[in-house]
């Protein structure tokens, strides 16, 4: 069963074509990108009105990426550090949808690194008995 991009784009607002269309472009299949474009084609909008559609998406795209980019504070390591546990999959959790993605992989990747921390002291105690 072929999907009815054509009716789906003619539903979809000038600036969910402009995203499909020019700025993320590479996350849809060719014949939604063909139907966004046959659908901006029809509508005629103006040059002025598409580039403010365009400045906006790419302000979007650009918010989003350095969202993602941004590393995890220092209180949120100590954290995930010294109390290792189901609570840092919950902040992940929160930092991911949010967003924050690289800080949701530090959280555990300290996570991590607090459980081996915590795994070493027990190995040593247990040797030295």
């Amino acid at each position: 069963m072929q999907f009815n991009f054509e009716k789906t784009m003619k539903d979809a607002a000038d600036a969910e074509l402009i995203r499909i269309v020019i700025t993320n472009r590479d996350e849809y299949q060719e014949a939604a990108i063909a139907a966004a474009e046959a659908e901006l084609s029809r509508r005629n909008l103006s040059e002025d009105k598409l580039a403010k559609l365009k400045n906006r998406q790419q302000w979007q795209n650009d918010e989003k990426a350095y969202k993602a980019g941004i590393p995890l504070e220092l209180h949120w390591k100590i954290i995930a550090f010294l109390i290792p546990g189901f609570f840092q999959l919950i902040i992940a959790g929160s930092f991911k949808s949010g967003g924050y993605d690289r800080k949701a992989n530090e959280v555990g990747k300290w996570t991590i690194y607090g459980i081996s921390f915590y795994l070493v002291i027990l190995i040593y105690n247990l040797m030295e008995e």
